[in-house]
């Protein structure tokens, strides 16, 4: 029993990876340049940040996600190491800016939480892919209903919960990406890379 649970996660797995485009940045690429307005209404610019300071990326689906949820409290738990070690911490999302806002409160966030105005950030990182039954073959359901209430209307789109870590050149100096939702960077890894 144990090992059919195990070849039907597997073949779920695969199904998904499939379906979303893998072609994403890895160590050692150049990273686009963001743009975008945080929750505080704080003006983002990699470019001027990255003069003084690295850049950790987390793009996150919405606080409707469980995984994203405890994966911002972690985030959050290492601000302070990250802030030590020059990195300046901004995620991304297709949550409207109220809901950035939102979120920020309920989990008591101090790093910027940035609304990705047509998902341009998302699409220039790779990471986006529209949620249809396709992309989202178990809880298609609940997933579209969520997106439909967190995200701005029409917006069908969410982003591979990836994570980078740019260099002060511009360089990803580490990259996770998994189209698995469930698998997350582990913070306490990259803070050791550090």
């Amino acid at each position: 029993m144990k090992i059919l649970l195990l070849a039907i996660s597997f073949i779920f797995s695969i199904h998904l990876t499939a379906q979303i485009e893998n072609k994403h940045f890895k160590v050692g690429d150049i990273a686009p340049n963001i743009f975008g307005v945080d929750q505080n209404g704080k003006e983002i610019n990699s470019t001027k940040i990255l003069k003084n300071n690295k850049i950790l990326i987390v793009f996150y689906r919405g606080n409707w996600c469980p995984h994203c949820k405890k994966h911002l409290n972690s985030l959050q738990e290492h601000l302070n190491e990250f802030t030590k070690k020059g990195v300046y911490i901004m995620v991304i999302t297709p949550e409207t800016v109220e809901r950035t806002k939102e979120t920020a409160e309920k989990f008591q966030i101090n790093f910027s939480i940035i609304h990705d105005v047509d998902n341009k950030i998302m699409k220039a990182y790779k990471v986006a892919f529209e949620v249809n039954k396709e992309n989202v073959p178990n809880y298609y359901g609940f997933v579209s209903n969520q997106v439909a209430k967190y995200n701005v209307e029409n917006n069908n789109v969410l982003p591979v919960p990836a994570t980078y870590l740019i260099d002060t050149n511009g360089k990803i100096l580490y990259e996770q990406y998994d189209p698995d939702y469930k698998n997350r960077s582990d913070f306490s890894e990259i803070l050791k890379s550090l």
